[in-house]
């Protein structure tokens, strides 16, 4: 039982390592295209930035996930599952947030409502692709 437990704190801990190195992934490419390659010059260019650059972060994450974190194949592993997961993840963390700000106690407090959403799909999303994804 210690055994599981250390290999899901070390496994935990990594998955946020990763999901910081997918944040830089995220913003790095936004601000490419937005500043660099001026396509923030259009709503389009915008919501096409902000697609782009959220694809690149999870194709980051995948691959180090799949590796650093629980030491998987990534030809074994399911790209599209991955992507309908965060995807979940994504839903899980805004409705979360707009719950707890439009009907919840946080309307007062928007940072912590996102934090709350952070925690909820980041928890729910280390489950399902240790089991889904990465097994």
């Amino acid at each position: 039982m210690t055994d599981f437990r250390t290999q899901i704190r070390r496994q935990v801990f990594r998955y946020l390592q990763v999901g910081f190195a997918g944040f830089v992934a995220d913003i790095s490419v936004l601000a490419l295209l937005i500043y660099v390659l001026e396509f923030g010059e259009t709503d389009t260019g915008l919501v096409v930035s902000r697609v782009v650059s959220f694809l690149a972060a999870i194709t980051v994450t995948f691959l180090l996930n799949a590796g650093y974190t629980f030491g998987a194949s990534v030809r074994g592993s399911s790209f599209t599952g991955y992507v309908l997961i965060q995807t979940l993840g994504a839903a899980i963390n805004i409705g979360t947030y707009t719950v707890l700000v439009l009907y919840g106690p946080l309307n007062e407090a928007p940072l912590v409502a996102l934090v709350i959403g952070s925690a909820a799909a980041t928890s729910s999303n280390f489950v399902l692709v240790r089991k889904f994804v990465y097994n």
